[in-house]
């Protein structure tokens, strides 16, 4: 089985090629000593330094030295006339505000056949398990408005929508998993409380703008091939294993005949299965049967979810048939009212009385 790292490398060399690392914080996947490398990042090392002193999971005096400040600036205008042969982006691309202008903005910055490799959180299995998957809609709004940095929609959903599983905020695909522990971190009134410090504040506030599982992933992606805002095909795609899963993209020659280079993206997105085929159990069986486990737990949860939404409907529809029918008793009750309200008018119409009074009306008009 590949390591992490061998997954994230499949295609590349860092050492005879040049690459260009984002996101690396503390943590690069190649470092000086593998090859001609270089960082970039939305803040330089000191402001990152600065923003991880507390977090525990960060060692801030391993923080890459950062090359680009990658934030109002187009990428190839930072870089220059440099051209490179891959670029790695582990657990970012959920970051970025514009994910169609980054895509184009990588792409402008590698060389013809360049890689640019990712590793991507699977939203069932992280602190995402709650949000909503991104739509393409979502991802072409953000590429019209040129967005820079993280709007108060992006804002307010990861803040109102992230999920902390017994206290962890990435769970993998444990076997013990189970839906109804994951609990919201926040309420609604703290996230609305935190997104407008962060939109008072104007400032960049790091936070997962999208949320993808493969199958979803490869849909965007469909879409966007067919709109022509994708400037890449799949040349590698490893399944979830832990959260995350990877894709090696290869930038594509954009002059050449656009239904040709379509039809290359969407067979290299069919060429590939995004589900994970289980191992044989004679390969793995502990691996199998903890799999297995998953699955069925994710069956399980998914099935109770739809039944509890199914006694919900069920609920609602007898409520509405309740209220259908105080309804229809309403009006009959309202139409025999009318109709014994019209055989008075009408006794009252045909008597003596009545037809005097009439009479009398009429002779004092005239008079």
């Amino acid at each position: 089985m590949e390591t992490r790292q061998e997954k994230i490398l499949a295609c590349l060399d860092p050492a005879t090629q040049t690459g260009l690392e984002i996101g690396a914080l503390s943590k690069p996947i190649v470092t000086s000593k593998m090859g001609d490398i270089r960082y970039v990042d939305y803040a330089t090392t000191a402001e990152l330094q600065a923003k991880y002193a507390a977090d525990p999971n960060v060692e801030t005096e391993d923080i890459v030295e950062v090359n680009y400040i990658w934030g109002e600036k187009r990428l190839v205008d930072l870089v220059g006339d440099t051209r490179f042969d891959y670029v790695i982006a582990s657990h970012v691309i959920e970051h970025v505000p514009d994910l169609i202008g980054w895509l184009k903005e990588i792409h402008a910055v590698l060389k013809p056949g360049g890689i640019l490799s990712l590793a991507i959180p699977d939203k069932r299995y992280c602190f995402d398990y709650f949000r909503q998957l991104t739509q393409p809609a979502d991802v072409v709004d953000a590429y019209l408005r040129h967005q820079r940095k993280p709007g108060p929609r992006q804002v307010f959903e990861f803040f109102s929508q992230m999920g902390f599983w017994q206290g962890h905020y990435a769970w993998g695909q444990d076997p013990s998993f189970r839906s109804e522990d994951v609990l919201r971190v926040r309420s609604d009134l703290e996230a609305w409380q935190a997104t407008s410090r962060v939109v008072a504040s104007e400032s960049y506030h790091d936070v997962h703008c999208w949320v993808f599982t493969p199958d979803s992933l490869t849909e965007l992606l469909k879409t966007l091939i067919q709109i022509n805002l994708f400037d890449f095909k799949v040349i590698k795609f490893y399944p979830p294993e832990g959260c995350e899963f990877h894709l090696a993209l290869e930038a594509l020659d954009l002059s050449k005949d656009e239904n040709v280079r379509q039809q290359m993206q969407l067979e290299s997105l069919l060429g590939i299965s995004l589900e994970p085929k289980a191992p044989s159990l004679q390969q793995d069986p502990q691996g199998t049967t903890a799999q297995l486990i998953t699955a069925v737990q994710i069956s399980t949860a998914e099935l109770a979810r739809d039944q509890e939404r199914l006694k919900q409907s069920r609920t609602n529809l007898k409520r509405l048939k309740a209220d259908k029918q105080r309804l229809r008793q309403k009006v009959q009750n309202l139409q025999a009212e009318l109709a014994n309200r019209e055989q008075e008018i009408a006794a009252m119409q045909s008597s003596k009385f009545w037809r005097l009074r009439t009479g009398w009306i009429r002779l004092k008009q005239l008079s």
